[in-house]
């Protein structure tokens, strides 16, 4: 017998501790202590970026053809091999592979975990919930890394092996709740025969055509995209920026808590803003807000600096699950985890070019000069492309 909330209740649990990540806020300093100069750190980063570019989709259609659940199980794995090659790790070559491990969890559990909520939920009728459910995973999983982010300062105090070890054991407790998972109905893309590859290209393709069929989706696949690379930038590289500022590694683990925490109220709340405003005026001037925090994280100072990263932070919080459920009301089950890894697929490719291109720029300019570039080519591609759309409609 299928249970819906069962399977959403061991959904929350899987998340909760599969994003117990004890180095998320500290990791760009244990490259640093491990003689790792910020353009090697930058490419360590691309090349986590270039695994998702290449195994997105087809992780993606793996989800969609052969079930989520298979999809979560085989991306928990590759969770355990990061952390088991980080903790061994003492060279470039080691931590890159421990990067493309990181990279192709990501793939598998990317569009996954949404998936299986949306399809568990459809299985009642219950699609209106979503943004909900989605919203409560998102702050699970918020504070999940808040909780690790502050329990990882005081470990790296101690020992990296603590972090590290710390993250090898929780992801194998992350395998409990994934065998209580009861894999939801889903329409099953239709059988074309010929080699097992027709079948996958045939899956892309189906992709490709929600893209073309939906063109209201486009400006806000485009500008989440743009605005989901920025802040990869601006909270990976601000671990160091805040040490440069003279804060510890404590306290920057503290910011990082505090961030957290309030993503989850934010994604707790997402599904509220999205029954009171319409989505295309939470989407401009949610646009209009991250401008003027990107501005002032930028050029403020001392504790200003800091409370303008958490609010830039929270923009995206509130925004992501109003933005998913958006989206999944256009697709159908067949085609879920393919289309989210499609918009994983570039976002993954612009933060893999931008993020070593900003750690090469902060080694020659510094962080503020590195952040106001990264402001101006933001502005130049936010604004040409909607500038672009406007004029087509007239």
């Amino acid at each position: 017998m299928f249970k819906t909330k069962r399977n959403i209740y061991m959904l929350y649990v899987y998340i909760f501790f599969a994003q117990l990540f004890f180095d998320r806020a500290l990791w760009v300093i244990y490259l640093g202590d491990k003689g790792l100069t910020f353009g090697e750190i930058g490419l360590i980063e691309a090349f986590l970026h270039l695994a998702i570019v290449l195994f997105e989709v087809p992780t993606g259609m793996v989800a969609d053809l052969y079930g989520r659940k298979i999809s979560l199980l085989i991306g928990n794995v590759f969770s355990l091999l990061y952390g088991l090659f980080m903790l061994i790790s003492g060279s470039f070559s080691m931590f890159t592979l421990a990067f493309l491990s990181m990279g192709v969890m990501i793939t598998f559990h990317s569009g996954a975990e949404q998936a299986f909520a949306y399809d568990t939920l459809k299985k009642e009728g219950r699609e209106k919930d979503y943004t909900k459910v989605f919203g409560n995973m998102t702050a699970l999983a918020l504070l999940s890394l808040s909780l690790a982010k502050f329990l990882g300062g005081f470990m790296a105090e101690v020992s990296w092996e603590w972090v590290y070890g710390s993250t090898i054991f929780t992801h194998v407790l992350a395998l409990i709740p994934l065998f209580f998972l009861k894999e939801p109905p889903r329409e099953k893309t239709e059988d074309i025969g010929g080699r097992w590859y027709h079948q996958w290209v045939h899956q892309f393709q189906s992709g490709m055509k929600v893209w073309k069929d939906n063109s209201v989706i486009h400006t806000p696949v485009v500008l989440f995209i743009l605005a989901s690379a920025v802040m990869v930038i601006v909270v990976f590289y601000g671990q160091e920026y805040f040490i440069q500022l003279g804060y510890s590694s404590v306290v920057v683990g503290a910011v990082f808590t505090v961030e957290g925490l309030l993503g989850v109220l934010m994604a707790k709340v997402a599904y509220k803003v999205e029954k009171r405003f319409e989505f295309f005026n939470i989407l401009y001037y949610g646009l209009g807000l991250f401008f003027v925090f990107f501005v002032l994280f930028i050029f403020a100072s001392d504790w200003a600096i800091l409370l303008s990263f958490l609010f830039l932070a929270q923009l995206l919080s509130l925004f992501e699950p109003i933005f998913s459920s958006f989206v999944q009301n256009l697709l159908n089950s067949k085609v879920r985890s393919t289309f989210f890894s499609l918009i994983g697929l570039v976002e993954s490719f612009v933060i893999m070019v931008s993020f070593a291109l900003f750690g090469f720029a902060v080694e020659r300019t510094g962080f503020t000069s590195g952040f106001a570039g990264l402001l101006i080519v933001f502005i130049l591609l936010a604004g040409g492309y909607l500038t672009i759309q406007k004029l087509k409609r007239k």
